[in-house]
């Protein structure tokens, strides 16, 4: 339980990180002139959380395809928490194709973003885990 903790808020702190980025660029770029309340920031990180416990809802040991499936279903249950909270506050209009694109295109370019970054801390873990086993069990053996 403490790890599946610990890696949803490694999950959180990546997706805030790259929220908080792709919405400067974003505000930069469709809003420059506007001058936005704290409220901004509560609304990030609370899309961000929503995304990162969107991003625990699978089991963790299934077959390839299922696992395909699950993450393709983490994508589209990410782009309608995005999207929808995006409505929601008012960050962009649907009728405005270039912002919708925009943060499609942003949604994207994060969920690639955290996957590798997730990927890559699992990559460790696993290694650090294979070595401390090589460890225990060279141990073992020269007890016996």
């Amino acid at each position: 339980m403490l790890k599946k903790l610990r890696d949803m808020l490694f999950v959180y702190m990546c997706v805030t990180t790259c929220v908080l980025f792709v919405t400067a660029l974003y505000i930069t770029i469709f809003w420059p002139d506007v001058v936005l309340g704290v409220e901004i920031l509560w609304q990030i990180l609370s899309v961000s959380f929503l995304c990162s416990v969107a991003n625990f809802i699978c089991p963790q040991e299934v077959s390839g395809k299922i696992m395909l499936i699950l993450y393709i279903l983490r994508y589209v249950i990410t782009n309608g928490i995005v999207l929808g909270c995006g409505i929601w506050f008012g960050w962009f209009y649907m009728n405005d194709l270039p912002m919708v694109l925009a943060m499609l295109f942003s949604i994207a370019v994060i969920f690639v973003l955290v996957s590798v970054a997730v990927w890559r801390r699992e990559k460790q873990q696993a290694a650090r885990m294979n070595e401390r086993l090589q460890v225990y069990q060279q141990r073992k053996e020269r007890i016996e």
